[in-house]
């Protein structure tokens, strides 16, 4: 158990309440005090204390300094306080904050540590005022300083230290006998949208809608959430979670271009200890089961490696997604009365397993990453309802918010089953001529048009990013048939499209012989767009003769389906590339670069085929 005095500036970002929460739910934490800092000190002790109640706690608050050391242009004032109206809540005057933080520490000698997540004034002042405080300190723990080569945009970026650089300087000159760090360019890796923060961080407990309720304005106005201060505290209870190194901080206190900058220099004798990396999933994991009430040994729920691989190339928002994962199955367990079972492999962007409800019904639940790792939502889930079970899975529950959805459970994808690769393209053939001929007017899902901006977009942008994986050539080709396919826009011709089907997603029903696709794109579109991505599968059948074998496709698919062979063959090619890059982004190398020496083959031969 860790006896913990807080110091904040809380009622502004709403990463300060997130904190207070944290600390409020750790089992180890004994919250013996908080302090206010900044701009209307008394207001934020009373955000902090409507926090507070909300879980029934009365811990010791006090208004502290809101004048600082070193005189600074601005006065901050608690904009998320207007939702104090909302909750109860007690009212404060300023008092002696220093004095208050100095007698809990004089009363617990070398059992406090102290956490400083606001501009350091209160801090400062306790070190100047009692100078033996720093030594009955049991460790000193602040959200502060900037130590990146990349220079800020303004100063006032490294906030804590700009809002009063002469308490910054003192207080990182202090010797405590563990002193540490948390600064910015580490917390700045723990960004994730603002639309993504009730995901990760659940509101439906009293305390997380008052965080929600006095941190609106905050994510409104930044459409972010990046967990500064929850680091800081995270770290005293999991002291693994950043690799630290030991220096000396210098704080600039005169240049106004830099004023509050914060410089280090290592050293082994050095008296702080500035975080260098943090381990961002599991940050996310413990912040989350501390704040859902989760035990961390219940969140490790199995995920396949294809599916973590995909959510870590995103960086934060996927790990975030990933430490959440076991939160966001429980919730839905309760709302939709199942048992969440086994996980299921196969997929790449979505965690899937199997479900039974109250009733013994079978289902299968699945999870989609945030918005832009595993396709829109929102698309997957008009189609499926459009669909209603002819040619997809039948759709029985979703929640947009989550990107959760409950489906009919079906057998075995069919390329795990007895068939050739060509009965297994019949079969697939035969299941997307039900979802083509389903009757809809579409008024939501992408068009033609759209799919050809996006794979411009994407096959452009992607092919710089990972460095030109493939020939000049290669990309050439993809941009005239992409052009071809922009000129042919027949809008009349357009119907609901899959948009993904392929042998991993073609499921054979449970009962009868039937198959159903699963993971729709949904996409109004021509027929060709489908069946390029069957052009792409199955990349080990063209690895004597790319040119032959890809051809003999295009031709088999065309006389199951009647569709145009030279725009499956363009829709082919590109869907081949593409693809590549996708799996070159994820890691799957292997596969990636045998995707694209397919389509450099593709790419030397003008071919002769013709609608």
């Amino acid at each position: 158990m860790e006896k913990i005095l807080l110091d904040t500036d809380i009622g502004g970002d709403i990463d300060d309440a997130i904190c207070l929460a944290y600390l409020l739910k750790e089992p180890q934490c004994e919250l013996v005090g908080i302090t206010t800092v900044c701009g209307e000190p008394e207001i934020r002790a009373s955000v902090a204390d409507a926090i507070c109640q909300t879980v029934g706690r009365k811990i010791p608050i006090v208004a502290g300094l809101d004048s600082t050391m070193q005189p600074v242009p601005v006065y901050p004032t608690p904009d998320g306080a207007g939702a104090l109206e909302f909750w109860q809540h007690n009212t404060y005057e300023k008092e002696n904050a220093p004095a208050f933080l100095y007698q809990k520490i004089k009363e617990n000698p070398h059992e406090i540590v102290l956490i400083g997540i606001g501009n350091m004034t209160n801090i400062a002042t306790l070190f100047c005022t009692y100078p033996d405080a720093v030594e009955l300190l049991k460790g000193l723990y602040v959200m502060n300083g900037y130590f990146d080569e990349t220079p800020l945009p303004e100063p006032y970026y490294n906030w804590n230290s700009w809002a009063d650089p002469l308490a910054s300087k003192i207080v990182f000159a202090s010797n405590v006998a563990v002193h540490r760090a948390i600064p910015l360019e580490v917390t700045d890796t723990l960004t994730i949208e603002a639309k993504q923060a009730e995901v990760l961080l659940s509101s439906d407990s009293d305390l997380m809608k008052a965080i929600f309720s006095f941190g609106n304005a905050w994510l409104e106005s930044s459409k972010k959430l990046t967990l500064h201060d929850p680091l800081a505290a995270v770290c005293v209870f999991h002291p693994d979670i950043c690799r630290f190194e030991r220096g000396n901080v210098q704080v600039e206190t005169e240049l106004e271009n830099n004023m509050g900058g914060t410089s280090f220099i290592p050293s082994p004798q050095g008296n702080v200890e500035i975080a260098r990396v943090v381990d961002r999933e599991k940050f996310y994991r413990i912040l989350s089961s501390a704040l859902c009430n989760k035990h961390l040994k219940d969140t490790q729920r199995i995920v396949p490696p294809l599916v973590v691989s995909r959510a870590k190339s995103a960086g934060s928002v996927g790990e975030a997604w990933l430490a959440n994962l076991d939160n966001i199955v429980s919730e839905l367990e309760k709302i939709w009365h199942i048992s969440v079972g086994e996980t299921l492999y196969g997929g790449t962007h979505a965690f899937v397993a199997s479900a039974d409800g109250e009733n013994d019904e079978k289902y299968v639940l699945k999870i989609d990453m945030p918005e832009n790792l595993g396709g829109e939502f929102s698309n997957s889930i008009d189609t499926l309802k459009i669909a209603d079970g002819n040619g997809c899975a039948k759709l029985y529950a979703y929640d947009l918010e989550r990107k959760a959805c409950l489906l009919e459970r079906l057998g075995k994808p069919i390329n795990q089953l007895k068939y050739s690769v060509y009965e297994q393209l019949q079969i697939i053939c035969s299941t997307l001529q039900k979802v083509w001929e389903t009757p809809f007017v579409n008024d939501r899902l992408p068009s033609g048009k759209d799919s050809v901006v996006w794979f411009r977009q994407f096959i452009g942008e992607t092919w710089e990013k990972l460095n030109r994986p493939c020939s000049h050539k290669v990309i050439e080709q993809a941009f005239s048939y992409l052009e071809t396919r922009e000129q042919a826009l027949h809008p009349d011709e357009f119907v609901l499209l899959h948009g993904d089907a392929h042998g991993g997603n073609t499921l054979k029903e449970l009962s009868g012989n039937g198959f159903k696709l699963i993971d729709p794109d949904g996409i109004f579109y021509e027929k060709a767009y489908d069946l390029g991505v069957l052009m792409r599968e199955w990349v080990d059948e063209y690895e004597q003769d790319p040119m032959k074998a890809g051809k003999e496709r295009c031709a088999y698919l065309h006389h199951l389906t009647s569709v145009c062979e030279q725009a499956i063959w363009e829709w082919g090619y590109l869907q081949t590339v593409s693809t590549a890059f996708v799996l070159l982004q994820i890691g799957q190398e292997k596969t990636g670069r045998q995707m694209l020496r397919v389509a450099e083959c593709w790419s030397e031969e003008t071919t002769d085929i013709m609608c």
